[in-house]
């Protein structure tokens, strides 16, 4: 604390890190509650057309509307939650999975095991993220399970590796060897004291990874390998709207910029939470 009070810098920052903490919170109910409120309070189907193709953004139609005539402001905020949800599911389940095998990993002493699974970790890792996920969906087929799914068995090692090396480090820590020195059993220890220290690591990179993820899922949406049409999605609209850009922008630009919203929301909250950690950790 009496850092904080003679150095203005510490404080500045953690003044910065809240504003840009509740900005990110902000940002993203802000994003949710269009995404729950929009689509029902819409009097346009987000997915049935029949409206005029291509109309530009007027008072009737508040972002134009597509080339086969579909309301662009209501398909935006009907593709929030298959978007970021696909997205959390994605980064959800490799951040458990991989919590949990590279602890395991890291506390290990089986070399053999070791060996084995280090290897594994190592090699998915060494791969492209991108183009392995893309290898995966081509083979079990589109779909926004098949994202899932695809994004799990690939994004897990990454998590792993960093689980693993905290890990190792958390085994040999005082307050572990008095746990077992205690006599607490290992299910005690490894649920009460290392995992959740080994968490902290990777709930970290998970928000970072969270952003890549978002751009990812419409990434592959865009190269038609997310969800089926006609459901909106922020990826395939853009890749709609692509092919009429030069004669109407709207249908590519205001998903773009919602993709860009939810980018920017997480980025916020991500550094935010991370100058928090930074200051806890600092006093």
């Amino acid at each position: 604390m009496t850092k904080l009070k003679k150095n203005g810098e510490p404080r500045r920052q953690v003044r910065e890190g809240t504003f840009g903490l509740y900005t990110g919170f902000a940002m993203f109910g802000a994003l949710v509650l269009a995404g729950l409120i929009v689509p029902v309070i819409s009097k346009y189907d987000p997915n049935q057309p029949g409206l005029p193709p291509m109309a530009p953004p007027s008072r009737d139609y508040l972002f134009g509307t597509d080339v086969l005539g579909r309301d662009v402001f209501t398909r935006v905020f009907d593709a929030v939650f298959i978007d970021l949800g696909t997205a959390l599911i994605g980064v959800s389940i490799p951040l458990i999975v991989g919590t949990i095998i590279g602890t395991l990993l890291g506390i290990s002493r089986n070399k053999k095991i070791n060996a084995v699974v280090g290897s594994l970790i190592d090699g998915i890792n060494a791969f492209p993220f991108l183009i392995f996920v893309i290898a995966l969906i081509a083979f079990i087929g589109p779909g926004i399970t098949s994202i899932i799914f695809a994004l799990s068995l690939v994004n897990w090692a990454r998590y792993a590796r960093i689980a693993r090396t905290r890990a190792v480090v958390v085994n040999h820590q005082g307050y572990v060897e008095a746990a077992r020195t205690l006599g607490y059993s290992k299910a005690r220890i490894l649920f009460k004291h290392i995992i959740p220290n080994v968490s902290s690591e990777t709930r970290a990179y998970a928000l970072s990874d969270f952003i890549i993820v978002i751009i990812a899922v419409a990434a592959l949406s865009f190269l038609g390998l997310g969800a089926p049409p006609p459901q909106a999605e922020w990826g395939a609209m853009i890749r709609d709207g692509n092919q009429i850009f030069q004669i109407a922008w709207w249908p590519t630009i205001f998903p773009g910029l919602a993709l860009c919203w939810a980018g920017i929301t997480v980025a916020f909250i991500a550094e935010g939470l991370q100058r928090r950690l930074r200051e806890t950790n600092s006093k």
